[in-house]
């Protein structure tokens, strides 16, 4: 059952919109409206900001009034209607610059994902990404159709259409689906990490200097303490932790553990978490050298992955072999070393 949150808005009023197109397409073609011109086409200046603000309510939370402003343009198209292919031309060309801003904001999501939460893949927007970049793909095909509608001729102009207007109710479904799938951890996930201030707004100029003028050297003695509390306390053992709740554990604040780990290690939250957690595998690997039956899902969940694919991605990243392949390897060479021992206790 899809449940409406706050986050969801954006997402009721984009359903909104396609469903108010597709009445309007119905009653032209029904020739209901017959004395006007045709008014759908405006509706295509309507879907990118709508894709672009329900990205942007779900990631960042409520947005102002003047946020309706982003749908201005399909009403002063309204007195252009007999203009069909100019509007429709306009609005994929709106779409596409929408397209390209959901694309930076979730872009902007992620990037602070990774450098706040240890499961940023598993809660990464990309799929949304994903999603607006098909759409966006096949409306702009869809416009080379309809420009080029006396030379393809009737049956192919029915198969484009047919095959875009697919496309664009697959995307839909695939939204509500992820979204309800996902209501729960999406509900809690923006309110975690800090966002307005690092996706929509620039820092000041001051603490860009500062940024600038800090150094690894800076941070070095205060990394070695986090690093060793971590590994020693294993703190990267907790399930999907997050920067906030390492700082609670160090007592350190969220801003120095991210820049020693960003100038020092050189690696992103995500990264730094998960490498931890790679050679807790490793070690314990070495350690079970002789069973050939243990369980790499078990070894993951101790560690504290919470994902399997997580698990593999980030082995893969840190080892360039994938568990598999590295339990095959250490227990080759286990099994070298046993009959290299046994070699030098007969000479």
């Amino acid at each position: 059952m899809f449940i409406i949150t706050p986050a969801y808005r954006g997402v009721c009023i984009l359903l909104g919109l396609v469903i108010l197109a597709t009445l309007t397409n119905i009653l032209e073609d029904l020739h209901i409206s017959r004395e006007l011109h045709l008014i759908s086409p405006v509706f295509m200046l309507g879907y990118g900001p709508a894709f672009y603000l329900a990205a942007k309510r779900l990631i960042i939370g409520p947005v102002d009034y003047r946020s309706a402003l982003h749908f201005l343009p399909m009403l002063l198209a309204l007195p252009f209607t007999d203009h069909p292919q100019t509007i429709i031309a306009l609005g994929t060309l709106w779409r596409m610059v929408y397209a390209l801003l959901t694309l930076q904001l979730i872009i902007g999501f992620n990037r602070q994902l990774s450098m706040q939460r240890s499961d940023a893949n598993e809660v990464s927007l990309t799929w949304l990404g994903w999603l607006v970049g098909v759409s966006t793909l096949f409306s702009a095909l869809d416009l080379f159709r309809l420009n080029f509608q006396p030379e393809l001729g009737a049956h192919l102009n029915m198969i484009g259409y047919a095959t875009s207007l697919f496309i664009f109710l697959m995307v839909l479904f695939s939204l509500i689906l992820i979204l309800n799938h996902r209501r729960v951890g999406l509900e809690t996930i923006a309110s975690s990490i800090a966002l307005p201030s690092t996706i929509i707004t620039s820092a000041s100029s001051g603490d860009e200097a500062k940024e600038r003028a800090e150094s690894a050297a800076d941070y070095q003695p205060l990394f070695a303490i986090l690093d060793n509390e971590v590994r020693t306390q294993n703190w990267y053992t907790h399930p999907r932790i997050t920067l906030n709740q390492l700082s609670d554990l160090s007592g350190l604040s969220t801003r120095d553990i991210s820049r020693s780990i960003n100038l020092v290690a050189q690696m992103s939250f995500n990264d730094y978490i998960n490498q931890h957690r790679v050679e807790h595998i490793k070690r314990s690997l070495a350690g079970h050298a002789k069973d050939y039956k243990i369980n790499l899902t078990d070894l993951a969940l101790a560690a504290g992955f919470s994902s399997k694919a997580t698990f593999n991605q980030a082995f893969k990243k840190a080892t360039g072999m994938t568990p598999s392949e590295y339990r095959g390897v250490q227990q080759t060479q286990h099994v070298q070393n046993q009959d290299s021992d046994r070699l030098i206790s007969r000479k």
